[in-house]
């Protein structure tokens, strides 16, 4: 990175205090972490409920910064550029919507209510087969982790693959503007953030908002087999949809999961392609499904683009498969949770292969709102008739997951537990050698910490 401090005073609409400082100011990465400044940092302080980073301020020329940003124009240090602003957020999203500017490349925005990530990691892998790709890490999808995604962007990059993440109307308006990608590719439309957004036609509508930055010759790839996408009106923007429906130009039949794989069978327009790819389940060959289709759109060859697809590898907690010394195989799904996302992975469990018992225990899903109660229940009566040999449902809302698996009385047997203590308590007791044993809950219950206890279960015992 290289941004004049003038370029940089224009892009924020700031008022700079001490104008002896800009002078040949050339700053060559920015944070908003105070211990993460390197030589020549822009450093913005954002404010929060319990922080303020405005009192770091008087530290970051020591550690090697040359300018700051302030919205208290009285904290200041006259070592480095001092530029006011009236919004260190607002000037954290202007600033990273004209480094965007800087870079005429091939930018993929993706948003959805589940997928987000499995599909950005995936059509990074397949780009990669072609083109130095520049993407989103980890959870970085918000309107701070956006920015600083894009702040990474380099001269050598070919290709960005972002993501634009929500839990309120607004938000991925704001982040379509500063991505404004070329391609943006919407994953599906679940019940993910419905107390904030009221209802799934809602979370639409907020979804749609990444048309908005979305370039006025772009491309929006959909999943078709969604209903709400699939009964969408038109947009103005050229569209494509993939599916398992023969009706979408993109779609997979003859789909087989293994114990680490899914193979498939992919028609597109330009080709048939029988592929293997890294993770179970369905939602994994509709990620692969939108990752072809970009790749064939940027005139990837099919020999590129299963090249690809073959260095992909799953993101940690999110369908890890592992079996310990003990026998006990284990799903590790814990890094967030939605009733799409449950019923995804029971369907995994459901259908794994070589398991003496299938065990799901299952967590709170949270930002459900006042539909958390029958939500959770249609988890449980989903579970309840997924051929399972035990459910456990832990937490304060897994109570509904619970009762909703009651209801059918020839179906799963069940177990509640009202906290993860409780549930470890009883773990050794439970589960057994041989078992595979599916964990998924909201990222909030930190079920990985009971993940990390399996490996001490005397998987022989009785």
């Amino acid at each position: 990175m290289e941004l004049d401090l003038q370029a940089i005073l224009k892009a924020v609409n700031g008022e700079c205090l001490n104008p002896v400082r800009l002078q040949n100011g050339i700053v060559r990465s920015i944070t908003i972490d105070s211990r993460q400044i390197d030589k020549q940092s822009l450093f913005i302080p954002l404010k929060g409920e319990k922080f303020d980073g405005h009192q770091f301020i008087n530290k970051v020329f020591d550690q090697g910064a040359i300018a700051v940003l302030t919205e208290e124009p009285s904290i200041k240090d006259d070592r480095v550029c001092t530029i006011y602003v009236k919004d260190t957020k607002k000037a954290l999203l202007d600033l990273a919507q004209y480094y965007r500017s800087l870079f005429q490349i091939p930018v993929i925005g993706i948003t959805g209510s589940v997928g987000k990530t499995s599909t950005k990691e995936i059509i990074a892998a397949v780009l990669s087969a072609k083109f130095k790709v520049h993407k989103t890490e980890g959870n970085y999808n918000n309107e701070i982790g956006l920015p600083l995604t894009l702040f990474k962007l380099e001269k050598y990059h070919e290709v960005a693959v972002v993501e634009l993440g929500m839990n309120h109307f607004g938000e991925i308006h704001n982040l379509s503007l500063v991505a404004n990608p070329q391609i943006a590719v919407i994953t599906n439309i679940g019940t993910s953030h419905i107390e904030h957004l009221g209802s799934r036609e809602g979370i639409l509508k907020a979804k749609l908002e990444i048309l908005d930055g979305l370039h006025t010759e772009g491309l929006l790839i959909i999943n078709g087999d969604n209903d709400l996408l699939s009964q969408m009106d038109e947009v103005p923007f050229k569209t494509l949809r993939y599916g398992l429906l023969s009706q979408c130009p993109y779609y997979a039949k003859n789909i087989v999961g293994g114990t680490q794989t899914t193979t498939a069978d992919v028609v597109t327009p330009q080709h048939h392609y029988s592929l293997s790819v890294a993770g179970l389940g369905e939602h994994m060959v509709y990620n692969t499904l939108a990752a072809i289709a970009i790749a064939e759109h940027l005139g990837l060859t099919k020999s590129e683009i299963l090249s690809g697809i073959e260095t992909y590898t799953p993101t940690k907690m999110r369908m890890n498969i592992q079996t310990y010394n003990n026998g006990i195989t284990v799903m590790d799904d814990t890094y967030n949770a939605s009733t799409d996302s449950m019923y995804a992975a029971l369907k995994v469990l459901q259908s794994y292969p070589d398991a003496n018992r299938k065990v799901a225990i299952l967590g709170d899903m949270l930002e459900m709102g006042e539909h958390a109660k029958h939500l959770h229940e249609e988890v449980g009566q989903f579970a309840s008739l997924a051929q399972l040999d035990l459910l456990c449902a832990v937490g304060d809302l897994a109570k509904h997951i619970y009762e909703g698996a009651c209801q059918n009385i020839s179906g799963t047997k069940a177990l509640y537990y009202a906290t993860k203590e409780s549930f470890l308590q009883d773990m050794k007791n439970i589960l057994h050698s041989g078992d595979t044993v599916l964990f998924k809950a909201s990222r909030g219950m930190h079920f990985e910490q009971m993940v990390e206890e399996v490996g001490k279960v005397n998987g022989d015992e009785q």
